[in-house]
């Protein structure tokens, strides 16, 4: 046999193996359909978040409404959407954990005399320092759990430390003898009771769900310009989703709007979404 035919048939075979494997992977498309389930992510689960989730804003939701898919689908996707926009951020702190971005566009940025509260230090001052090094603002540092530290002192000109905790309501706590207080009893106690307070920074592992709906109630976070927080989701139950988005609808009802929002890859999560979750979002809103 001629080498051209030998040529002739090889070519034929490899031909014919192409059209039959591009058989089977189209058949195979045809047919494959994806199951929706907590360890696979659906490749159309981006349209069902678009449509079942309240990304935008949630004060017009009733969300009593919605059913527990639907508050898990808002919950995330609702806190990992800015809705505003900051031209100039300059990040406080450790570039990691530990540090937060501020506003400085000049409608919000702190001016002297200025006021910054920080809650939840855990022996981390770099953001404190910062700010108030840049600023020149008197920084307020809160935090019950450090122990070795004394109940108040000055660690700088500019930096105040308090060993007190922030909750929705004002007591002690009889298991680690904490002392924890409202934001309006801090603001009280701290004589700023009608003093505009700049920014307030909050990393306080979960009690943010306790003390924001006294901070909405009390009035106190009207007269906040910048927060700064750490969203702590530990649960996926409608009893735990539903008293939460409430809280976070009540922050926005008094005009705070997202311009920076990070995941702490610390808290990741796998999940059905087509882009990472986390249980802990540090979001940055703003007041204009």
């Amino acid at each position: 046999m001629s080498s051209l035919v030998i040529k002739l048939l090889i070519l034929l075979c490899v031909a014919a193996a192409a059209v039959f494997v591009l058989f089977q992977l189209g058949s195979s498309a045809a047919s494959f359909t994806f199951e929706f389930r907590e360890d696979v992510i659906d490749l159309n689960i981006l349209n069902t978040v678009r449509r079942e989730a309240n990304v935008g804003n949630l004060s017009d939701v009733n969300l009593e409404e919605l059913s527990t898919r639907e508050l898990l689908l808002t919950m995330h996707s609702h806190i990992d959407n800015a809705n505003t926009l900051c031209n100039r951020k300059i990040r406080m702190g450790y570039t990691g954990d530990g540090g937060w971005e501020i506003c400085d566009d000049p409608d919000v940025r702190p001016r002297v005399p200025c006021i910054i509260y920080s809650f939840g230090i855990s022996y981390d001052f770099s953001f404190d320092d910062d700010a108030a090094k840049l600023y020149g603002c008197h920084v307020y540092s809160f935090d019950p759990s450090m122990r070795r530290e004394k109940d108040f002192y000055d660690r700088s000109s500019h930096v105040h430390f308090y060993k007190i905790g922030l909750s929705g309501t004002t007591y002690v706590n009889q298991d680690n003898k904490w002392l924890l207080m409202t934001f309006r009893d801090i603001r009280e106690k701290l004589g700023h009771t009608n003093t505009t307070v700049d920014i307030v920074k909050m990393d306080i592992e979960s009690s943010e769900w306790e003390a924001l709906p006294e901070m909405v109630a009390s009035g106190e976070l009207r007269r906040v310009k910048q927060l700064l927080l750490e969203y702590h989701l530990v649960d996926q139950t409608r009893d735990y989703l539903l008293p939460r988005l409430k809280a976070i609808q009540a922050v926005e009802s008094v005009g705070f709007q997202k311009f920076y929002v990070h995941k702490n890859h610390a808290c990741t999560v796998s999940s059905v979404f087509p882009v990472t979750r986390t249980r802990c979002y540090e979001v940055h809103y703003l007041k204009r």
